[in-house]
């Protein structure tokens, strides 16, 4: 007859017991209570560190928009236009905008239709905002030789972590992140 046993200690080895089982489980809460603080921590700045590069990758588009020009099937139409960010601190959007001329300067500003004009920090966490002591302009231009008005705009959020995005007259921006 063969007995399921380990070999020299005489005891039957089927599964965990109650005392084990609890064990692991009491281990498994107190890492869970220590991990979940972090894991919030970094779901938080990861909204802030997106909302500054989506930012930024709007303020590249402009760019290149603004030095490429709008093709259009009447030639009146074409040619190289200013682009323009306008920043509303209050209500935390930005909107893209497009001279309807070539004239510098711009006699008048449109919304770029062809996406959404408006765009929402909200949509990058609901704690994402503007901070307005340390944005230091709201509206900035994109000339068609690729320059642009030079500015600070600073994004915090609930952990009051900071974004400072900076752009260059020559249209180069860079962000530089302060995590809590």
């Amino acid at each position: 007859m063969i007995e399921d046993r380990c070999p020299g200690d005489g005891i039957s080895s089927r599964g965990f017991t109650l005392i084990e089982m609890i064990i692991i489980l009491g281990i498994m809460a107190i890492l869970l209570t220590i991990a979940y603080p972090n894991f919030q921590r970094y779901y938080i700045n990861g909204n802030l560190r997106s909302a500054a590069r989506g930012l930024i990758g709007d303020f590249n588009n402009q760019k290149q928009r603004a030095m490429t020009g709008v093709k259009s099937e009447n030639p009146a139409n074409e040619g190289a236009r200013a682009h323009r960010i306008l920043l509303d601190l209050g209500a935390n959007t930005y909107t893209l905008q497009m001279c309807d001329t070539t004239d510098i300067p711009c006699p008048n500003w449109v919304d770029i239709s062809s996406e959404i004009p408006v765009k929402n920090l909200n949509a990058y966490g609901n704690d994402v905002i503007f901070d307005p002591a340390n944005t230091n302009k709201l509206v900035f231009d994109f000339q068609t030789q690729g320059t642009v008005s030079d500015g600070t705009i600073a994004l915090t959020n609930s952990r009051s972590s900071k974004a400072t995005v900076n752009i260059n007259i020559s249209g180069r921006t860079f962000v530089e992140f302060s995590m809590q």
